[in-house]
């Protein structure tokens, strides 16, 4: 996939069906042949990025594969799992109690739903409002 930028670059996007590589490409058409070059010298900050994203293309000229290796897991990945099934279900009319069931168990829920401290209801609220806060604009700073 090919996309073209505000700032006229130009953006090529690489993949398999679990992960993906960006290029921005500046100076040259990339719908014609081109040689792709890199700076060789980066801000210490960027290094480990820039490395990466070297050996993934690399690889992929290589084996046609981006290798799963050179993808670290999302730290957040299943708390944000949680917060979009509880949005999801949320803006579906769910009950935050059937919201519960779902989530984490019919077990889970008949032994602390009632409990005074409110552990698991505020679990869902908060799963619930986060969801939310990301719906209405939060994603963006998610992104950055």
């Amino acid at each position: 996939m090919v996309l073209l930028a505000r700032d006229k670059s130009q953006h090529v996007l690489l993949g398999n069906s679990e992960h993906t590589l960006q290029l921005a490409v500046e100076g040259a058409d990339i719908l014609l042949p081109v040689a792709l070059r890199t700076e060789a010298i980066w801000p210490a900050t960027l290094s480990k990025h820039r490395l990466r994203a070297l050996e993934c293309l690399n690889a992929l000229s290589l084996d046609q594969q981006l290798p799963a290796r050179l993808f670290s897991v999302e730290k957040r990945g299943s708390r944000l799992t949680f917060v979009l099934r509880a949005l999801d279900g949320s803006l579906a009319g769910a009950s935050h109690r059937e919201l519960a069931e779902v989530l984490v168990g019919q077990r889970r829920v008949d032994a602390d739903w009632s409990d005074p401290r409110d552990h698991l209801r505020d679990r869902i609220r908060r799963a619930v409002a986060r969801g939310r806060a990301l719906m209405n604009g939060g994603y963006r700073d998610f992104l950055t």
